[in-house]
């Protein structure tokens, strides 16, 4: 009888009912899930950051050194540049980027000896940049940046130099699908006031709704207010100018043009400045063996009418790349002056080109000064009397890709003194530039 009762209370008990009080049994615990690899926090960011860069060495020769210095025009000069670029980007997301490009730049023998280093680094750039703002195509940049506009004849980062330019501040750039319009302000230089400020900033809009052709109108404007600019008679105070201008791009049927006009207002310490450019270009590229492209080039930069009459008239080409135009060896400016230029192209094959180029200097006006590509005053006949043919140039120089990641660059250049250069004191001679450059991308 007991050993029944015993049964029977078990039994009820592995059935589920319970006695009062005691709690139901519990649910099973889950299985254990099967184990997926997990991506790891460095497996994560490296989807997201890009890390590259780029070793840029260069050797120059020129002789004589300089026509604007009467010592440095009667010897030679020579140097090695170095330059070396990281670019790390990093995005939060698909429409929020950081980029950051430190760079190092040297000049061999700059340092007092082998055990000394000067210090040359620097934050080359260094902005955000957020995109499609509100789900439109808006996007905003601010930082360090480079600016680049046109086909650079007035706004270039001029990445020949071994510094190359870049600028503080932001822009706003709006581009729906068959146009573009950006904005722009800069910070130059922070003065003790605001009056003191060093500003640059503009408007650049471009139309690319016809297909191989860009029609770009803009405005930049320049507050240079450190009292730093001087005039013709030595009175030393402020730059203020506006810039606008119009250029239109394109290319068919082998042919490419280019054409630019710009003009200049302002006020140039106390003088009311007037002045105006204009740039184009023609070529044609033939269908042959090495591709030969032949191009021809007439630039245009006002110069002062009548110094000391209250009008400025001499065109100044704000931050130009002027290594680019009016000839390899710098000479000679966008700034009261004429270049007639003809370009010969050829690729002898691939990832090889050779260029000659030819050009032609005068001054625009006889009574202002001949300009160097820095913007350098090199002479002036302030009588006029001296004719206003500078010279001519000729360019020879080749690019070659040695592979993927190592590119060399050489050429020659002389610069033939005309009759202006003869007829005004100082160095005459012809000068002879020389350079070779290389750079490794990794």
């Amino acid at each position: 009888m007991l050993t029944l009762l015993a049964l029977c209370m078990a039994a009820l008990a592995q059935s589920g009912g319970a006695a009062e009080g005691k709690p139901p049994p519990q649910d099973p615990a889950p299985a254990r899930p099967v184990d997926v690899p997990q991506e790891t926090i460095f497996k994560s960011l490296v989807k997201q950051v890009s890390l590259d860069g780029q070793v840029r060495l260069r050797y120059e020769y020129r002789s004589p050194a300089d026509y604007v210095n009467a010592v440095a025009a009667t010897r030679t000069d020579d140097f090695f540049l170095e330059r070396i670029r990281l670019n790390l980007k990093f995005l939060a997301t698909d429409d929020i980027e950081i980029f950051i490009q430190p760079q190092d730049e040297r000049h061999w023998g700059q340092e007092p000896t082998v055990v000394t280093d000067t210090q040359n680094m620097d934050l080359h750039q260094g902005y955000f940049e957020v995109r499609n703002l509100l789900g439109e195509p808006l996007s905003i940049k601010g930082g360090r940046m480079e600016l680049s506009y046109g086909d650079q004849r007035l706004v270039s980062p001029l990445d020949w130099s071994n510094i190359a330019r870049a600028w503080d501040g932001a822009k706003v750039r709006f581009s729906p699908a068959d146009w573009w319009i950006e904005g722009f302000f800069t910070r130059i230089k922070e003065g003790v006031g605001e009056a003191e400020n060093n500003d640059f900033f503009g408007l650049y809009g471009s139309y690319i709704g016809v297909p191989d052709h860009e029609f770009d109108l803009y405005a930049f404007k320049r507050t240079l207010r450190n009292n730093t600019t001087t005039d013709e008679e030595g009175n030393v105070g402020n730059l203020v100018d506006l810039t606008v201008g119009a250029r239109v791009k394109g290319k068919a049927l082998g042919f490419d043009y280019t054409a630019e006009v710009m003009d200049q207002s302002g006020s140039f310490v106390t003088d009311r400045i007037t002045a105006y450019a204009y740039a184009g270009t023609l070529g044609y590229t033939f269908d042959a063996p090495w591709t030969p492209r032949l191009g021809v080039e007439y630039t245009f930069a006002s110069g002062d009418r009548r110094p000391g009459d209250s009008k400025h008239n001499t065109f100044d080409p704000l931050f130009p790349f002027g290594h680019y135009y009016q000839g390899f060896a710098d000479e000679f400016a966008f700034k009261n002056g004429k270049d007639a230029a003809v370009y010969l192209k050829v690729v002898p094959a691939t990832g090889v080109s050779v260029h000659v180029d030819l050009h032609n200097f005068w001054l625009a006006r006889d009574k202002d000064a001949w300009y160097n590509a820095a913007g350098t005053q090199v002479r002036r006949d302030a009588t006029g009397v001296a004719t206003d043919r500078v010279g001519q140039e000729i360019d020879v120089h080749a690019r070659i890709a040695a592979g993927k990641y190592v590119k060399f660059w050489a050429g020659w250049s002389h610069f033939f003194t005309g009759p202006y250069v003869r007829q005004t004191p100082g160095q005459d001679q012809d000068m002879n530039w020389f350079f070779v450059q290389m750079t490794v991308d990794f």
